[in-house]
């Protein structure tokens, strides 16, 4: 079974193999001699769908140990994402964001320091008070400093945990918690700036969960009466491209309604398929004239397709990315079922454009104002830089000067992650 593009399993994603961080891809579906069947499955599903079947090598599968290595083994170059994965794990994630963590996830600073960069509201650490910019500076009575990043992956991996914590007035505080089965808040803040008629909304995945989530926000900014939108999606790998129609839907107001959003285009051998999406209208849009987006390398697929479609109609000069560039993943997949197997074949199925042809970004959307990711400050806080040179643009119409401190780091990195894992972006 295939999920439809307009179903909201259909996925534009930033993902490359799969599971969990405690999962070893090896054991997905390893070899055991009556899973022919899973191969068989695979190469029919990759010489029919794949968007670069032309490409596919000429492997035999019986020298693979694993259905996930022979997968591995047919991708093409240029493809950093297809992948299989554990059905059911798959479709919690994407129907209710479940998956079973500490809640929370880390990212070097440009000093090396290891802070947290987002914590869902279900997290056990947030109900003792952690937030995005604390410092973790022991775990399981190691120190962070002496550790290497496998062996921070490997603490973070167990069931439960002491942590060390720092606060940004330098506060220490000691935690002992769970892993436990979540559900993330794809919405990660939704608020209105102090003062201004500004709103803010920092948005972390696209799941079926987060149309409701969207909707409660954009009312609230209406009720609010916002006249300006900061969009937050420098975490934000995709999801459904369901939800990404929806969100464009919503800044623009409805005022494209029935007009094209995206255009999708398939292998040779499927060009039946290819279609245009037209923005649907929505009950809760409220439309603004210009939006300003917070950006990373790991803002990819979902919200690159946001920022691509809002460009024909809004006006590039009224998309206005700040951060760094994006990922660049102007191709999407599908998620192919074998219920038997427990099974999603998630390949590269196509790719997209916006209603002006324009896509092909594979490295990355530029943005227009250059600035390092601020792990000091939460979501929302004014002092936070990016949020802030947004709010000086809004305020005088011109970006404020880059202060050494604040220059896009090579320094700042993240753990290198696969797949769901990857998508997931959450220990």
């Amino acid at each position: 079974m295939k999920f439809s593009i307009l179903n909201k399993y259909s996925l534009v994603v930033i993902l490359a193999s799969l599971f969990l961080s405690c999962s070893d891809d090896n054991n997905i579906l390893p070899r055991s001699g009556n899973d022919k069947s899973a191969y068989e499955i695979i190469d029919k599903t990759m010489q029919e769908w794949y968007l670069w079947n032309e490409d596919l090598p000429d492997i035999s599968s019986a020298n693979y140990s694993s259905a996930n290595d022979y997968f591995e083994a047919l991708l093409a170059d240029q493809d950093r994402w297809s992948y299989i994965a554990n059905l059911d794990e798959l479709l919690a994630y994407f129907e209710n964001g479940t998956y079973t963590g500490y809640g929370l996830s880390f990212k070097f600073d440009n000093i090396n320091d290891l802070r947290v960069k987002l914590i869902f509201d279900e997290s056990p650490l947030a109900a003792e008070g952690v937030t995005r910019g604390w410092k973790l500076v022991n775990i399981n009575q190691l120190a962070i400093s002496n550790l290497r990043e496998e062996q921070i992956l490997n603490e973070l991996d167990k069931s439960s945990g002491t942590f060390i914590f720092e606060n940004n007035a330098g506060e220490q505080k000691e935690i002992t918690a769970s892993q436990k089965v979540l559900d993330q808040n794809t919405v990660l803040k939704r608020t209105m700036i102090e003062g201004t008629q500004v709103a803010y909304l920092a948005f972390d995945s696209f799941l079926n969960k987060s149309e409701e989530e969207l909707n409660e926000a954009f009312t609230y900014f209406k009720e609010q009466n916002a006249k300006e939108l900061v969009l937050d999606l420098r975490y934000n790998g995709g999801g459904s491209t369901y939800i990404s129609n929806q969100l464009a839907d919503l800044i623009t107001g409805n005022a494209y309604a029935g007009k094209v959003y995206s255009k999708v285009f398939h292998n040779n051998s499927k060009t039946s398929e290819n279609f245009p999406d037209a923005f649907v209208k929505q009950n809760a849009a409220y439309g603004f004239e210009r939006v300003f987006v917070i950006t990373t390398s790991g803002t990819a697929s979902a919200s690159e397709m946001v920022i691509n479609g809002l460009k024909p109609y809004l006006g590039k000069e009224n998309v206005i990315l700040i951060g760094s560039k994006t990922h660049g993943k102007p191709v999407g997949m599908y998620v192919f079922e074998e219920k038997a197997l427990n099974l999603a074949i998630v390949p590269i199925s196509f790719s997209i454009t916006n209603a002006n042809d324009e896509g092909g970004y594979f490295d990355g959307i530029p943005v227009n104002y250059e600035i390092s990711d601020d792990l000091s400050h939460d979501f929302g806080d004014i002092d936070e830089s990016n949020l802030h040179a947004a709010l000086e643009y809004i305020k005088n119409e011109k970006f404020p000067v880059i202060t050494a401190a604040k220059a896009l780091s090579t320094n700042e990195r993240e753990f290198k992650k696969k797949g769901l894992e990857e998508l997931i972006d959450a220990f």
